[in-house]
């Protein structure tokens, strides 16, 4: 059993190692990412916005060698990406802000980013000269609910993710002249990643999450593997309704990297839980030996879930994404 926190509690000690009372995972950010000043920690905020139209990835990180910006908008009828990408050796120019209510402001050459709790923004322009606009604002409920979990490695690598699912987003992405709306009414929703810590020189991660409408519910996913393996936590949930339903055991993820549409089937490993095949219809592959192996897929998820009360929630044709990543730093 995973134990989960009420209670506002300090991830590191003064010497910046892991307080093991901060183990465990709560339905609201209540942990302090207490690192400033401590050597080879990781920051970053990782937003995915979707519609059936459009993807907007939007990623701040700063992982000590190097800061990384990234503004990127996925056409999904065509397949066509429009990214800005600003790498920066030594870090970013800007501090990474501690607490998930924080902003980060990234102004550098053909690039002005906005990152915050609430709102994304954006003008940039690509290499060739083509203009990105973004101007998106996510709604929160006061009661909407998230998954916040302290994973543990060991006494000096740890890593605190706050994973916010199926946040209703209002505003738009324009790429040159064509513009997207984003609207609630629309089935747009945000996806956030905030992660602190003090990750090991190698790990790898599956992840897959999903937003959508069905049935007059709101339903999100948030399903990982690899990363949390041996830690006794896990990142997996399904949100009703703005209610996390937490899963304590593990997700095995059955994919094929080789084949971009291939799909991948998503199921807990000892119970019906999770129950799963995605299906892609877009593929993101970033290689760069031998730091990052990245293969990313948009497309639709289709199965069921089961909440804490056991009753089944059918989902077909849910847009989200999956991932399978292997880091090297």
């Amino acid at each position: 059993m995973e134990r989960e926190l009420t209670a506002a509690i300090e991830i590191a000690d003064r010497e910046g190692r892991l307080r093991r009372d901060a183990i465990g995972w709560s339905r609201r950010p209540l942990h302090r990412c207490n690192l400033e000043g401590i050597a080879r920690s990781h920051a970053f905020d990782y937003w995915c916005v979707m519609t059936a139209e459009v993807a907007l990835t939007v990623l701040v990180a700063d992982v000590g060698l190097a800061g990384v910006a990234l503004v990127s908008v996925l056409e999904l009828a065509s397949g066509v990406t429009t990214e800005r990408v600003y790498v920066r050796p030594g870090g970013l120019p800007a501090r990474m802000p501690a607490s998930t209510d924080g902003e980060i402001t990234i102004d550098v050459r053909r690039m002005r980013l906005v990152v915050g709790a609430r709102r994304l923004a954006a003008e940039a322009r690509t290499i060739t000269g083509r203009r990105i606009e973004v101007d998106v604002a996510i709604e929160r409920a006061a009661d909407h609910e998230t998954v916040n979990v302290l994973v543990p490695w060991d006494e000096t690598r740890f890593h605190f993710t706050s994973k916010q699912q199926a946040l209703p987003a209002r505003g738009h992405v324009r790429v040159d002249a064509r513009a997207y709306p984003f609207d609630p009414a629309r089935d747009a929703f945000a996806c956030r990643d905030f992660g602190r810590g003090r990750r090991p020189a190698g790990i790898d991660w599956c992840w897959a999450f999903a937003s959508a409408r069905r049935a007059g519910r709101t339903i999100g996913l948030n399903l990982g593997a690899q990363w949390t393996d041996g830690t006794g936590v896990t990142e997996n949930a399904i949100l009703v309704d703005g209610r996390v339903h937490k899963l304590a055991e593990a997700v095995a993820f059955e994919l094929e990297l080789s084949s971009a549409r291939a799909p991948w089937h998503i199921r807990t490993a000892g119970s019906d839980r999770v129950a799963l095949t995605f299906t892609p219809i877009c593929e993101r592959v970033v290689r760069v030996p031998p730091f990052v192996r990245l293969h990313q897929r948009v497309g639709h998820f289709d199965g069921t879930v089961r909440d804490d009360s056991g009753a089944s929630i059918a989902l077909d044709g849910v847009l989200g994404l999956a991932e399978s990543v292997r880091g090297r730093w």
